[in-house]
């Protein structure tokens, strides 16, 4: 009777138990909750022999963290980034990406400034400076 119970239906056990796991991790992983940190923005790919200005060294990125999982890994590895691959010289207006180590556990909601400045120049050869 017992080996019955246990092998029986399995397909449908299976809905069921991927139906219950599934509420239960909504009921306690659910809730989100606002927080807002303040991040560098970083230069991705940057060419060697050119210099980077930002006009905006720093940027408030608001993300949403599950409320009862807020380590401060999650909100230590958020990374602000421009990339400038395959810019040349000149003044560019790049919008701020944003990045987070476990994307279902921190989402970005918003970024400020969201666009930023960035002015590319030929860096000086290495004796010059």
């Amino acid at each position: 009777m017992l080996k019955g119970l246990l092998t029986e239906d399995i397909p449908l056990k299976l809905i069921a138990l991927t139906v219950g796991f599934s509420l239960w991790f909504v009921v306690n992983f659910g809730t989100r909750v606002p927080v807002t940190v303040e991040k560098p923005v970083e230069i991705l790919h940057p060419q060697q022999g050119f210099s980077y200005h930002l006009s905006v060294k720093k940027v408030k990125i608001k993300l949403l963290l599950i409320e009862r999982l807020m380590p401060e890994d999650v909100v230590e590895g958020v990374k602000a980034y421009v990339d400038v691959r395959g810019l040349s010289e000149g003044s560019y207006t790049l919008k701020v990406q944003v990045e987070t180590p476990f994307k279902f556990l921190a989402f970005p909601e918003s970024v400020h400034p969201e666009y930023v400045k960035v002015k590319i120049s030929k860096a000086p050869p290495e004796g010059d400076r």
